[in-house]
């Protein structure tokens, strides 16, 4: 899990860096966490490809609040994936910040165990409710995040994943290896899918994903692609 703790205080920083490692010492978890002096640094993070799963976010700050980043975060960039929770001293913003859907609340100053309580939660949910593409590469058995995926290409016997991290290929089906979440995919051409979370626009005959990646799409495949995007 990808954590960022936005908040301008340096104190609470520290005291977040003591209660993560606690946690996870405490639950056997590895977790990644970075911590964001303003919203208009996360913001650029996340424009520039970072991708979070949880987002520690305080709520006052001298230039662009939380509860806005909040809002670009849903509204501008139609991101429902990372989770938020927000983060003060004040106890009666809870009206304002329930357009941003935040999963959590914690009011300044909080216990290691009030963190504990809502992070506990919040990993629970995470490990058993995001969807995995399970596939076998070096006789070892592993799972990669659907929203980690750009595309699936047949190539012959293999499929290739391409993510953002790089490309490698396995053998299988593709159809059998996104059987569970083939709602999530859309096959543009013969052997070739790409991830609706990462598609960004369509033009007559291809696509453009996450990366400024172009798909071709093919002439059989062009009117079912189409008809699926507009249902979107």
């Amino acid at each position: 899990m990808k954590i960022a703790v936005i908040d301008s205080d340096k104190r609470l920083h520290n005291a977040m860096t003591q209660f993560f490692l606690q946690f996870q010492i405490a639950n056997d978890c590895d977790l990644s966490v970075e911590h964001l002096y303003s919203c208009e640094e996360a913001y650029r993070r996340i424009l520039l490809g970072t991708d979070f799963d949880l987002l520690f976010l305080d709520v006052d700050f001298p230039q662009m609040c939380g509860v806005e980043f909040g809002m670009l975060l849903r509204r501008r960039l139609r991101n429902y994936d990372t989770q938020i929770v927000f983060i003060s001293s004040e106890t009666d913003c809870a009206v304002q910040l329930f357009a941003v859907h935040p999963a959590g609340f914690l009011v300044k100053p909080f216990t290691y165990e009030q963190f504990a309580a809502c992070l506990s939660g919040l990993l629970h949910e995470f490990t058993y409710t995001t969807d995995f593409l399970d596939y076998t590469l070096e006789n070892t058995h592993r799972r990669i995040r659907v929203k980690e995926v750009l595309y699936l290409k047949a190539q012959g016997k293999k499929v290739a994943f391409h993510t953002r991290e790089g490309s490698f290929s396995v053998y299988g089906k593709i159809t059998d290896l996104i059987a569970n979440c083939a709602e999530q995919f859309l096959c543009i051409s013969r052997g070739e899918y790409a991830n609706l979370r990462h598609v960004m626009s369509i033009a007559p005959h291809e696509i453009c994903l996450t990366d400024n990646i172009i798909l071709h799409i093919s002439r059989g495949r062009l009117h079912a692609v189409q008809q699926r995007l507009a249902e979107l």
